[in-house]
């Protein structure tokens, strides 16, 4: 199970394409996998920064985050992680698109990272939607929502 904390959640959807002109934005997921379970808490997103590239259909982080991932694995004893991605899309319940998927596998394949699963939340103007992406079968499963 993947809880996402209120204080993310809120980062991530004060980022909402209601606008014509609002532009795509997305960060990186940081959070924690619970010892003796199967859960995983997002207690951290990152926002957009200067250097990433925003479009209204696109968003491509730059290489600056890893610095933070780094930090925060530094300053958490080791416990906070890099868990996945996160960006917005300009329709009410988002669903990836191909090009999406193809820079998830890509992450998947060539990121470095302890856990051999990563998640992927797409903010849409009215629905969160996450995707679960494993190492082991490349298969991405989309995750359902429980209150």
């Amino acid at each position: 199970m993947i809880k996402i904390e209120s204080a993310p959640l809120a980062i991530m959807s004060r980022y909402k394409q209601i606008e014509r002109s609002d532009k795509e934005a997305g960060g990186i997921l940081l959070g924690r996998m619970i010892e003796n379970s199967n859960d995983v808490i997002i207690d951290e997103v990152t926002i957009p920064c200067p250097h990433d590239k925003r479009s209204r259909f696109s968003f491509f982080r730059s290489k600056n985050t890893q610095k933070t991932i780094n930090s925060r694995w530094r300053t958490s004893q080791q416990t906070q992680n890099y868990l996945g991605e996160w960006h917005t899309h300009p329709e009410a319940h988002p669903s990836p698109s191909d090009t999406d998927v193809r820079n998830w596998q890509n992450i998947m394949t060539k990121g470095i990272f302890d856990q051999d699963f990563l998640f992927f939340v797409i903010v849409g103007q009215i629905t969160v939607s996450a995707w679960e992406l494993r190492k082991d079968d490349a298969m991405l499963f989309q995750l359902r929502q429980i209150d």
